[in-house]
């Protein structure tokens, strides 16, 4: 639905509801997809919402609006329902979509829904799933997929995919041997064209893509993109079948992970979008402009400690001063650029931390060249503006070698992270910049002294 579409939905409801049409509301939610009504409710105000919410035709489509909810607005949302109520739509998801929603929940409020589930949906649930590590693939896999001994014909496997109807996404039918094993997997199209006696274990593939649950899963959703893959097997340390991993969640994980990226390399996190808060925000934010503030306080030592050696040329120190803004400015942006490209890589598998120093050899060249192309056009500033040649050569250099330096410190930083298994896109931000900053005054100074001196 396009955002001309939103606005119009959200005009209708709102005027039905202050003219309290209940029927023609329930209409309108039928035919609207669940996504576009957790979307709704952004939208609307919170009284709004819950009366919305009430007037869902079936718990079904109720479960299906919570999980496409947003988290934040979801987990508030949530705290406002009756228990009872809770505990249905619960038992009417998957099992995946069941613990992500318990997980986001306060632990309080999540002991006294699990008191009310029945004893199979707290089992699934939270002994299932929950009881993975965060942010694994256990934890995001669903129980609800075919898997089918090796020693079925495929007439008698056709007979199990029709009647598996309410099984999540039947496009692979799993094989397993008598101990419940994974040893293959058969696509919808093999098992139809195989005759009909044929057995599983003969027109299976054995090669199966396949990750256990405690894989990350990030590194599961990077598996499914390289091997296009519409879901993925999740095994135990016995390579017992446990579950399957859809394209749908690996989406999610997808669009959470470069979202995670991205707010760390700016110094912030998620929790900053969800909140209103202006003191979360500050409370988030400080730790890590601390560090921009740092090397800012370390580069003014440097440039004073610089400044003695020019007390007879103080002119001199004043233009060499009038150009640290535009040094530091392309060193930082070439850095930012680098550090984008490297975690990014990194974080879709395109660069393998292996290759440290193939990357970072890759970028000094990068560097080097764009630091000479931009390093020639502000000598020849330098040079015009003070008549100075011997200035121009220093800016010159400086800049050559700053945007070296920031190639460099931009693309290192993330690998040393991997290589320490530390979060690359920590290792970003404001401690590049910082690192660009200090380096490339010190840099430009020794330049000066170095040739004018």
């Amino acid at each position: 639905m396009t955002e001309r579409g939103y606005q119009l939905l959200q005009d209708t409801v709102e005027r039905l509801l202050r003219r309290h049409a209940t029927v023609h509301l329930r209409n309108i939610l039928r035919k609207t997809h669940p996504a576009d009504i957790a979307y709704l409710f952004k939208l609307l105000n919170e009284d709004s919402a819950r009366t919305i919410f009430e007037l869902l035709p079936n718990v079904e489509i109720a479960a299906d609006v919570l999980s496409e909810m947003q988290p934040a607005l979801r987990t508030q949302f949530l705290q406002q329902l009756d228990l009872n109520r809770l505990v249905e739509i619960l038992s009417a998801m998957a099992d995946d979509d069941a613990a992500d929603l318990l997980s986001d929940l306060p632990e309080d409020f999540r002991e006294q829904i699990l008191v009310l589930m029945s004893h199979k949906d707290t089992e699934e649930v939270v002994a299932g799933l929950l009881s993975y590590p965060e942010d694994s693939a256990g934890r995001i896999m669903t129980t609800d997929y075919l898997a089918l001994p090796e020693t079925m014909t495929a007439q008698e496997a056709i007979q199990e995919v029709r009647t598996a109807s309410e099984t999540e996404m039947v496009f692979y039918v799993y094989v397993i041997d008598q101990e419940g094993r994974l040893s293959g997997v058969v696509s919808l199209r093999e098992l139809v064209v195989a005759t009909d006696q044929t057995p599983l274990s003969r027109i299976m593939t054995r090669e199966v893509v396949r990750v256990t649950v405690t894989t990350d899963q990030e590194d599961a959703a990077q598996q499914v993109s390289r091997y296009n893959l519409l879901a993925m097997p999740v095994v135990d340390d016995q390579e017992i079948l446990v579950g399957i991993i859809t394209v749908d969640d690996i989406i999610d994980v997808l669009r959470e992970e470069a979202t995670e990226d991205i707010l760390k390399m700016a110094g912030t996190s998620e929790e900053e979008i969800s909140s209103f808060s202006v003191w979360r925000s500050v409370r988030v934010r400080l730790p890590w402009l601390f560090a921009a503030w740092l090397g800012g306080v370390i580069a003014i030592k440097i440039i004073g400690g610089f400044e003695v050696h020019f007390q007879e040329k103080i002119a001199l120190f004043a233009s060499l001063a009038a150009f640290i803004p535009v040094i530091m400015g392309m060193g930082g942006n070439i850095g930012t650029q680098s550090l984008s490209i490297t975690v990014r890589g990194l974080a879709t598998g395109r660069i393998d931390p292996k290759l440290l120093w193939r990357v970072v050899f890759k970028e000094i060249r990068v560097g080097l060249l764009l630091g000479l192309a931009y390093g020639l056009l502000l000598a020849l500033v330098g040079w015009v503006l003070n008549k100075n040649v011997a200035l121009g050569v220093v800016v010159g250099i400086a800049m050559c070698g700053n945007m070296t330096l920031a190639a460099v410190v931009g693309t290192f930083l993330p690998l040393l992270a991997v290589k320490l298994r530390i979060d690359p896109a920590v290792a970003s931000g404001p401690f590049v910049t910082t690192s660009i900053d200090v380096l490339g005054v010190t840099l430009y100074f020794l330049t000066a002294l170095l040739i004018i001196m």
